[in-house]
């Protein structure tokens, strides 16, 4: 009987096995690697992309912290102009206030109304008088509303009282016009003077 020894031809197919399965762990080592590789790029180009928006992100706020300033600063300005623009409006009616008020009474009056007192002071105004019925008071309260220098208009009283034999309505009205308080530094400069001239007295 032939004895044929295969002791040989398994370890040649036994080496050829661990050959085939060295190379495909090194194809799978090398697509690994080249996986981790490429995703690390990968990864590495968004960071950049990510770090470049930010940055550009930056100084968009940056410029729109600027303008938001600016504009602040303009907003400032503008009320300081018109607070200023408040102020000479207030001095312009201050200045020409009694001639107006004056002139607005005076067109105001009823033909059946007559006024016996008047007197303004610190932008309050009291008039008092007599008329021939108290609906031509009223009307001469509605009247004196229509004027651009005298505001709140209210009637304080109303009584008859007979006068030469007539009974008439003696009324009493008061109302607001433009004044100008003087500033804490007008009145400190107006004390002193009055004390400079106490001593020199």
């Amino acid at each position: 009987m032939i004895r044929i020894n295969l002791l040989p031809v398994r370890e040649a197919r036994k080496k050829a096995g661990l050959r085939k399965q060295g190379v495909l762990l090194g194809v799978a080592a090398t697509c690994g690697v080249v996986i981790a590789l490429g995703m690390h790029i990968s990864i590495k180009s968004q960071i950049s992309s990510q770090r470049a928006a930010i940055v550009v992100k930056k100084k968009e706020l940056k410029a729109l912290e600027e303008t938001r300033k600016e504009v602040k600063r303009f907003q400032v300005e503008q009320e300081e102009i018109e607070r200023k623009l408040d102020v000479i409006t207030q001095i312009e009616k201050a200045r020409s206030g009694p001639v107006r008020i004056m002139d607005d009474i005076a067109k105001s009056i009823p033909s059946r109304v007559w006024l016996r007192k008047l007197t303004a002071k610190k932008g309050k105004l009291n008039l008092s008088g007599l008329s021939l019925d108290p609906e031509i008071v009223a009307d001469f309260a509605s009247r004196l509303e229509t004027s651009n220098m005298i505001s709140g208009v209210q009637l304080q009283e109303t009584s008859v009282t007979e006068t030469e034999g007539l009974k008439l309505n003696r009324f009493t009205l008061k109302a607001n016009y433009p004044y100008l308080k003087p500033t804490a530094a007008a009145s400190a400069k107006k004390k002193r003077k009055g004390r400079r001239g106490r001593q020199r007295k």
